[in-house]
Formats: C-alpha cells, sequence, structure tokens
C-alpha cells in the first residue's frame, strides 16, 4: 500500500494512499490540516488512479514542489520522491518495508483530520528561489519554418522539450481513428524508427498541447503556408508554420483520423479522434472550413485532465466552499451556474457532479453535446433533429425516478419551468445560463417567463464565475500598486506594499502566466432576497445583498491580487467594470 510520510511534533506520521484522495492545507476540512501560513486553505491533493500515484497542485498561491522542482498541474509519483507543501516536506514511498503496517489516517473517514502545528517543529530549509527575469522574454515569435532554416518538427521538439510538465514523450501517443483502430501506435525512439513526417508533426502539436494544457489547436492557411497555434489559458499563441504542400498533408491525415474524405477540400467537415497516452486517453473534436486559401482546421482537446475533478479543486473562498457542499448534500433545489460562453460553466458543474456519491443517488445528466463522461452518471446527449431537447429529456428523465439532474444549459421557457418543477418537488437540479452575474440571472429568468414564486421556491444559489490567468511560478515579478489601483481594489488593500507583474520566460510560453484559476460571487436566496424577489425589485435585491456576506466576482479578483496569483491587468481585463 502506497503511503505519506512526514514529521509531526509527536514524531513521523503515514498516511496510507487509497482510493480516496487526500487533500493537504490550512483549511480544516482537508485529509491533512497543518497549520501554515506558508500553505494555501486546499494547496495540493494526492490520488491514486490506475496506473500510479499523482500529485496535483490546487492553484495554491506558493506552488507546490517534487524534489525541489515546481510543478505547474501534476507529476506522477516515484519511490523516495519528496514533495514540499508549504513549509511541509511529505516522502512518498510506494509500500511499507518489511511488511509493516504504517499509523495511518488512511482507514478514517475522510473528513476527520490530523492537525499539525509546524511552529513546534524543526524549521525547514526555504525552497529553492525562482530566477528573476529583468525584462519579458518574448520566446514565441511568429515563426516562418522552414524559410528559417529550422524545420517545423525541431521548433516543436524543442518547444516541447523548454516546457517543465514532462509525463510523458512523443513516443508514447498513440493515435486511434473514429472506429476505434489504432493506426499509430506508440515506438520506441531509441530503435530508430521514424514514422511519416505529417505523423510526427501531429504528435508534436499533440504533445506540446499535454505539456501547456492547451484547449484548441488552430491550423491556419495563408498565402504560402499554414500557421498553428495553440489556445492557451484562452490566449492564442503561435507555434511553428508549416510549407503549403506539408500543411495539406498535415490536413489530410487528420482527415483520416476522423474517416472523412480527404478529396473534399472546399466544404464544411466534422469528425474525431482518439489520442491514447499512459495514463488516459483524450478525444479530439475536428472542425473543417473553408477560407480563400484553403480549409481552416480546428482541433477541441478534450482533456479531463486540464479540468477541475473535485469541489476543492474549484479554489472556492470558504464561506463558498461551505455553503456549495452544504447545498448538494440536499435532497432538493437548484443551483444554477452563470457567466458567458468559456468562462467554466460546465467544469464547475462537472466537478462537483464527481463530489457527490453517485453510488447512493441516481445522477442524470443532460448535456449538448456530451464532452466528458463521468463515471456511475448516466448522461444523455440532446439530438434536437430528433425531437430529444433539454426539455424534452428532461420530461422523460423525470419519469426514471432521479435523484440529481444536470441540464446543460437553460435556454428556453420550456426547459427553465421544468427544471424548477423538478427542484420544487424533490430533485436536486444543476444548470448553466448566459448572463453577467448572479443579479442578471435572476432577471434572466424572469425574462424567460418564469413566474417570481417559482424562482424564490425552487431557486438555492446562483454562482456566477470567470477565468482568470495565473502567474507563472518561475517568472513572476514583485511590484508596487500604483495608487489608482490601490484606489480601485478599495478600503481593505489601502494598506498593501506589494502586488505582481506578468514577464514571460520559456517554461510559460513567453506569456507571463501558467494555468487559470475561477473567480467566484455567489448569491444566497436568503427570506431578504426571496421577498425582493417576489416583487420584482432589483433595487431591493442589491440591498439586501449588501447587508449581507455577499462578495462579488470583482471583490474574489482583487483577493487573488494581494495574494500574488494573478494581475491586476489580468482582473481588470476578464471581469471589466
Amino acid at each position: 500500500m502506497p503511503y505519506l510520510e512526514f514529521q509531526t511534533p509527536k514524531g513521523p506520521r503515514r498516511v496510507e494512499i487509497r482510493d480516496k484522495p487526500i487533500t493537504i492545507g490550512r483549511q480544516a476540512g482537508n485529509v491533512i490540516s497543518v497549520n501554515d501560513e506558508r500553505m494555501s486553505r486546499y494547496h495540493a491533493v494526492v490520488e491514486k488512479r490506475s496506473d500510479g500515484v499523482y500529485v496535483r497542485d490546487l492553484g495554491s498561491r506558493n506552488g507546490t514542489s517534487v524534489n525541489n522542482e515546481l510543478i505547474l498541474v501534476e507529476q506522477k509519483l516515484v519511490h523516495g520522491d519528496s514533495i514540499r507543501i508549504g513549509n511541509k516536506v511529505f516522502h512518498f514511498y510506494s509500500s511499507v518495508p518489511g511488511g509493516a503496517r504504517p499509523r495511518s489516517i488512511g482507514s478514517r473517514p475522510v473528513d476527520e483530520i490530523l492537525q499539525v502545528n509546524p511552529s513546534s517543529e524543526p524549521v525547514l530549509s526555504e525552497p529553492q528561489p525562482v530566477p528573476e527575469v529583468s525584462e519579458p522574454l518574448r520566446v514565441m515569435p511568429s515563426f516562418s519554418g522552414e524559410s528559417e532554416g529550422v524545420s517545423p518538427a525541431r521548433q516543436l521538439a524543442t518547444l516541447a522539450e523548454s516546457l517543465p510538465f514532462k509525463p510523458f514523450g512523443i513516443g508514447d501517443i498513440e493515435l486511434i481513428n473514429a472506429r476505434g483502430e489504432v493506426v499509430h501506435g506508440a515506438y520506441n525512439v531509441s530503435t530508430g524508427e521514424i514514422p511519416a513526417e505529417a505523423v510526427t508533426l501531429l504528435r508534436l502539436v499533440l504533445l506540446c498541447c499535454f505539456r501547456t494544457r492547451a484547449s484548441d489547436i488552430h491550423i491556419e492557411p495563408k498565402h504560402d503556408q499554414y500557421q498553428v497555434r495553440i489556445r492557451v489559458d484562452g490566449s492564442m499563441v503561435t507555434i511553428t508554420s508549416l510549407k503549403k504542400d506539408l500543411g495539406i498533408r498535415f490536413l489530410s491525415l487528420v482527415k483520416i483520423l476522423c474517416d472523412i474524405d480527404i478529396s473534399v477540400r472546399n466544404a464544411v467537415q466534422e469528425g474525431n479522434f482518439v489520442a491514447r497516452v499512459p495514463d488516459r486517453k483524450v478525444d479530439y473534436r475536428v472542425s473543417m472550413t473553408p477560407s480563400i486559401f484553403g480549409q481552416k482546421l480546428v482541433i477541441r482537446c478534450l482533456d479531463s485532465a486540464n479540468a477541475p475533478r473535485y469541489l476543492w479543486d474549484l479554489n472556492l473562498p470558504e464561506q463558498m466552499f461551505r455553503t456549495i457542499e452544504k447545498a448538494i448534500k440536499r435532497d432538493a433545489g437548484m443551483l444554477l451556474v452563470c457567466g458567458p460562453t468559456g468562462s467554466g460553466k460546465t467544469s464547475t458543474l462537472y466537478a462537483i457532479l464527481r463530489s457527490i456519491d453517485a453510488s447512493e443517488r441516481n445522477v442524470v445528466t443532460i448535456e449538448d453535446p456530451v464532452e466528458i463522461q463521468i463515471e456511475g452518471v448516466t448522461q444523455m446527449p440532446v439530438h434536437e433533429e430528433t425531437g430529444s431537447t433539454f426539455a424534452a429529456l428532461l420530461r422523460s428523465t423525470l419519469r426514471q425516478d432521479p435523484d440529481v439532474i444536470l441540464v446543460g444549459e437553460i435556454r428556453d421557457v420550456e426547459t427553465a419551468k421544468t427544471a424548477m418543477q423538478a427542484a420544487m418537488t424533490g430533485h436536486l437540479v444543476f444548470s448553466t445560463v448566459h448572463s453577467r452575474d448572479t443579479l442578471g440571472s435572476v432577471f434572466r429568468l424572469l425574462d424567460l417567463g418564469i413566474e417570481p414564486f417559482q424562482i424564490t421556491s425552487g431557486l438555492n444559489l446562483l454562482l456566477a464565475q470567470r477565468l482568470v490567468r495565473t502567474l507563472c511560478p518561475y517568472c513572476k515579478q514583485p511590484a508596487a500598486p500604483t495608487e489608482e489601483q490601490l484606489r480601485e481594489m478599495g478600503e481593505p488593500y489601502k494598506d498593501l506594499e506589494r502586488i505582481y507583474r506578468a514577464v514571460g520566460c520559456q517554461k510559460c510560453l513567453g506569456t507571463g502566466y501558467a494555468g487559470r484559476r475561477g473567480v467566484f460571487e455567489l448569491m444566497t436566496i436568503d427570506d431578504r432576497i426571496r421577498s425582493a424577489i417576489t416583487r420584482n425589485n432589483q433595487g431591493e435585491i442589491m440591498q439586501a445583498l449588501a447587508q449581507s456576506r455577499f462578495q462579488n466576482l470583482k471583490m474574489h479578483g482583487f483577493s487573488l491580487v494581494a495574494e500574488g496569483v494573478t494581475t491586476f491587468d489580468e482582473v481588470d481585463r476578464v471581469i471589466g467594470d
């Protein structure tokens, strides 16, 4: 049985790593709770998977190190690894020496807590300092490909090797077509096997996406070349360019994997393929659209490893976390998540669903489309052309004894009314709506034709969110906030002396950012707000929020700026006024 070992005032302790993840941080709700100011509330998680044990950083302000190397997302652990979280060091061992059973809290319920006070322990050495960069480093110019004497394959290989997250190599990527057949299997680079050029390029592009957590790949035809860009943390980054003939071969390879006609070059085409790597399979959704210079290819990367897995991965403020945690244990009511397209609404609901015990409750989702499969959950795709709309599937689902229902989106009055009625009649309902904030969501429902009494009876929580990029831990630099910034951040931060600015290095593609984090606001529908909604009075709702512990999106964003998680400019860009 693998385990973690660490020092406490009473001596060394061991924690068995079983099926349930082990969260580590300052907050008492963690499996291992440590009173350490260098730790975040929910700092990291260690979890066992089918291929081994992994440590994941939960967007902490100081990062997580394995063998004194900062990790950006996660890393597979090997016997003897040292994990530094805040001031505390945990040692990972794959088995107990001599077959002895460790003194462990792993057999206790997950909500039992081990409290440790590091003040009585020996002082631990500080992590190795991150090298500072005085000027912004631009490592991703607009490549012109082989015209500069460097092949696209060499450019992509150099880029991939400069990135810090390296769980596997190019030879470990298997390409599987739409029928589930392995077209290009894994290979050993040392044997001298040389795949076709287009196959190597596709694998290198996918490898860069794995190591940067990219969400999309764009192959864009220009006058005499194809430009290759990837979307990393919401921003487009150019990684190379291909000569015209090589770009056409690249597109043909993708078409073959998707089982679509390679002879068609001036029509809309869609398909999908799969890549298998040592620890998982990743689906890719392909779209080709004609442009004046040829077909543009966009590949959507549906990698579940890039999304939050559980509720604590969302890094919610403590009060919000406790409120949502309590709400999802109820038998009825509605949790509505709002925000613009691309703000992470569905990922948040998936994380909440995984935090529900699907073995004890009947959990059903209705989605358009189903992008990521969740174990133990019945997922239904919407097919409007056959009459399987959100509303029709929801009505059918209510006749199948559901406990928890996720409706992908409320976009019409019929779906909204049926979902509200389900929440009022003993079902726990999750859904999303497009609106700017929580207050706007209330009036969006009213505009759809929902009666105020239905909203006040069925709706429990409204969660608004955005995604801001987090600073690269390798190159971020401190800076003094300006008077204008302090004035906008408000009274709580009037004495703030230091914030951070983005610089840029090879490890973050020169952007200065690595990863994204949610910014949230949560409206709890209490008696005062119910009364104001019943009277359809926006002023009363705002007054009721002002008298509660309500924290809006920008207030949460500024708290992340003060913690050094992101920059003032990033919060201003994403949230605005």
